[in-house]
Protein backbone atom coordinates (compact mmCIF):
# COMPACT_ATOMS: atom_id res chain seq x y z
CA UNK A 1 0.00 0.00 0.00
CA UNK A 2 2.94 2.61 0.95
CA UNK A 3 4.45 1.44 -2.35
CA UNK A 4 1.10 2.47 -4.08
CA UNK A 5 0.44 5.68 -2.17
CA UNK A 6 4.80 6.90 -2.87
CA UNK A 7 3.63 6.31 -6.63
CA UNK A 8 0.67 8.26 -6.98
CA UNK A 9 2.25 11.22 -5.13
CA UNK A 10 5.10 11.06 -6.95
CA UNK A 11 2.52 11.13 -10.28
CA UNK A 12 0.63 14.22 -8.96
CA UNK A 13 3.68 16.41 -8.53
CA UNK A 14 5.27 15.42 -11.69
CA UNK A 15 1.86 16.77 -13.31
CA UNK A 16 0.98 19.37 -11.09
CA UNK A 17 4.45 20.19 -11.87
CA UNK A 18 3.85 19.73 -15.74
CA UNK A 19 0.77 22.20 -15.16
CA UNK A 20 2.11 24.99 -14.07
CA UNK A 21 5.68 24.91 -15.16
CA UNK A 22 6.39 23.69 -18.34
CA UNK A 23 2.13 24.28 -19.82
CA UNK A 24 1.10 27.29 -18.06
CA UNK A 25 -1.54 29.62 -19.35
CA UNK A 26 -0.59 32.40 -21.62
CA UNK A 27 -1.75 35.12 -23.19
CA UNK A 28 -1.47 35.16 -27.39
CA UNK A 29 0.27 38.18 -28.40
CA UNK A 30 -2.16 41.40 -28.28
CA UNK A 31 -2.31 45.39 -28.73
CA UNK A 32 -0.71 46.81 -25.26
CA UNK A 33 0.91 49.90 -24.10
CA UNK A 34 4.14 48.38 -23.72
CA UNK A 35 6.01 44.95 -23.94
CA UNK A 36 8.39 44.21 -20.89
CA UNK A 37 11.01 41.85 -21.49
CA UNK A 38 11.88 40.85 -18.01
CA UNK A 39 15.19 39.18 -17.36
CA UNK A 40 17.28 38.41 -18.77
CA UNK A 41 16.77 39.89 -21.94
CA UNK A 42 17.58 36.92 -24.04
CA UNK A 43 17.59 37.16 -27.59
CA UNK A 44 14.47 35.44 -28.24
CA UNK A 45 12.84 37.36 -25.60
CA UNK A 46 14.24 40.29 -27.53
CA UNK A 47 12.91 39.08 -30.64
CA UNK A 48 9.36 38.33 -29.46
CA UNK A 49 8.82 41.90 -28.22
CA UNK A 50 10.44 43.26 -32.04
CA UNK A 51 7.80 41.51 -33.99
CA UNK A 52 4.95 42.49 -31.31
CA UNK A 53 6.14 45.79 -32.29
CA UNK A 54 6.86 44.93 -36.03
CA UNK A 55 3.08 43.56 -36.27
CA UNK A 56 2.13 47.23 -34.28
CA UNK A 57 0.93 45.56 -31.04
CA UNK A 58 2.67 48.13 -28.85
CA UNK A 59 5.44 51.18 -29.69
CA UNK A 60 6.82 50.81 -26.02
CA UNK A 61 9.29 48.46 -25.16
CA UNK A 62 10.79 47.82 -21.54
CA UNK A 63 14.32 45.80 -21.48
CA UNK A 64 15.06 44.71 -17.75
CA UNK A 65 18.96 44.58 -17.81
CA UNK A 66 20.61 43.09 -14.86
CA UNK A 67 22.76 45.55 -12.61
CA UNK A 68 26.70 45.37 -13.87
CA UNK A 69 28.96 42.31 -12.36
CA UNK A 70 25.63 40.11 -11.79
CA UNK A 71 25.08 36.61 -13.03
CA UNK A 72 23.73 37.44 -15.75
CA UNK A 73 26.84 38.66 -18.30
CA UNK A 74 26.49 39.60 -21.87
CA UNK A 75 23.40 41.51 -20.89
CA UNK A 76 24.48 44.39 -19.90
CA UNK A 77 22.83 47.53 -21.94
CA UNK A 78 25.36 48.56 -23.57
CA UNK A 79 25.83 44.72 -24.83
CA UNK A 80 21.92 44.80 -26.39
CA UNK A 81 21.87 46.84 -29.36
CA UNK A 82 17.85 47.35 -29.07
CA UNK A 83 19.74 49.60 -26.17
CA UNK A 84 22.49 51.28 -27.04
CA UNK A 85 21.22 51.51 -30.90
CA UNK A 86 18.38 54.19 -32.21
CA UNK A 87 15.06 52.39 -32.50
CA UNK A 88 12.21 53.63 -34.31
CA UNK A 89 10.20 52.83 -30.86
CA UNK A 90 10.32 53.90 -27.51
CA UNK A 91 12.63 52.03 -25.57
CA UNK A 92 13.48 51.95 -22.05
CA UNK A 93 16.33 50.37 -20.71
CA UNK A 94 16.38 49.93 -16.99
CA UNK A 95 18.06 47.72 -14.17
CA UNK A 96 15.39 46.83 -11.50
CA UNK A 97 16.44 47.70 -8.09
CA UNK A 98 16.04 44.70 -6.11
CA UNK A 99 16.98 43.03 -9.66
CA UNK A 100 13.94 40.23 -8.97
CA UNK A 101 10.78 39.64 -10.47
CA UNK A 102 8.76 41.45 -7.48
CA UNK A 103 11.57 44.66 -8.73
CA UNK A 104 10.71 44.68 -12.03
CA UNK A 105 7.04 44.44 -11.35
CA UNK A 106 7.58 47.55 -9.42
CA UNK A 107 9.45 48.91 -12.65
CA UNK A 108 6.50 48.39 -14.45
CA UNK A 109 3.92 49.94 -12.51
CA UNK A 110 6.23 53.02 -12.07
CA UNK A 111 7.01 53.28 -15.50
CA UNK A 112 3.04 52.64 -16.46
CA UNK A 113 2.08 55.80 -14.01
CA UNK A 114 4.42 58.12 -15.69
CA UNK A 115 3.39 57.31 -18.92
CA UNK A 116 -0.26 56.74 -18.31
CA UNK A 117 0.68 52.92 -19.94
CA UNK A 118 -2.97 50.65 -18.96
CA UNK A 119 -1.94 47.33 -20.42
CA UNK A 120 1.03 45.79 -20.71
CA UNK A 121 2.60 42.26 -22.02
CA UNK A 122 5.40 40.79 -20.24
CA UNK A 123 7.81 38.57 -21.72
CA UNK A 124 9.58 35.93 -19.93
CA UNK A 125 10.33 32.15 -20.21
CA UNK A 126 7.78 29.44 -20.00
CA UNK A 127 8.15 28.06 -16.64
CA UNK A 128 8.32 31.47 -14.86
CA UNK A 129 4.91 32.60 -16.54
CA UNK A 130 2.59 31.73 -13.94
CA UNK A 131 5.38 33.10 -10.91
CA UNK A 132 5.83 36.14 -13.01
CA UNK A 133 1.93 36.73 -13.21
CA UNK A 134 0.90 36.44 -9.80
CA UNK A 135 3.63 38.81 -8.75
CA UNK A 136 3.09 41.33 -11.94
CA UNK A 137 -0.52 41.55 -11.12
CA UNK A 138 0.12 42.30 -7.46
CA UNK A 139 2.35 45.33 -9.17
CA UNK A 140 0.79 46.74 -12.09
CA UNK A 141 -2.84 47.65 -12.24
CA UNK A 142 -3.44 47.86 -15.61
CA UNK A 143 -4.07 44.83 -18.19
CA UNK A 144 -1.64 42.35 -18.25
CA UNK A 145 -0.66 40.06 -20.76
CA UNK A 146 1.85 37.23 -20.39
CA UNK A 147 3.41 35.68 -23.53
CA UNK A 148 6.12 32.42 -22.62
CA UNK A 149 9.47 32.66 -24.47
CA UNK A 150 9.38 28.73 -25.22
CA UNK A 151 13.14 28.60 -26.14
CA UNK A 152 13.82 24.74 -25.47
CA UNK A 153 15.78 24.01 -22.00
CA UNK A 154 17.27 20.69 -21.40
CA UNK A 155 16.18 18.31 -19.21
CA UNK A 156 18.11 19.24 -16.36
CA UNK A 157 17.64 22.65 -16.47
CA UNK A 158 13.45 21.68 -16.12
CA UNK A 159 14.42 19.96 -13.18
CA UNK A 160 16.75 22.88 -11.64
CA UNK A 161 13.60 24.96 -12.88
CA UNK A 162 10.72 22.91 -11.09
CA UNK A 163 12.83 22.59 -7.76
CA UNK A 164 13.56 26.61 -8.24
CA UNK A 165 10.17 27.81 -9.27
CA UNK A 166 8.35 25.91 -6.78
CA UNK A 167 10.73 27.34 -3.56
CA UNK A 168 10.55 30.77 -5.17
CA UNK A 169 6.42 30.40 -4.58
CA UNK A 170 6.97 30.13 -1.18
CA UNK A 171 8.57 33.77 -1.24
CA UNK A 172 5.50 34.59 -3.40
CA UNK A 173 3.55 33.50 -0.14
CA UNK A 174 5.23 34.99 2.56
CA UNK A 175 5.06 38.21 0.63
CA UNK A 176 1.63 38.90 -0.96
CA UNK A 177 2.16 42.88 -1.45
CA UNK A 178 4.19 44.63 -4.54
Amino acid sequence: MAIILAVVVQVSVVLVGLRLYAYPDTDAPAPTDAVFVIGPPTPTRIAIAQQMVDAGLASNVVISVPPPGSDSPGFEASALPICSQPQSFAVYCVTPSPFTTQGEGRVLQSLAASHGWTSATVITFTPHILRARIIMQRCFTGDLRMVADRAPIGALRWIYEAVYQTSAFVKVLAEPAC
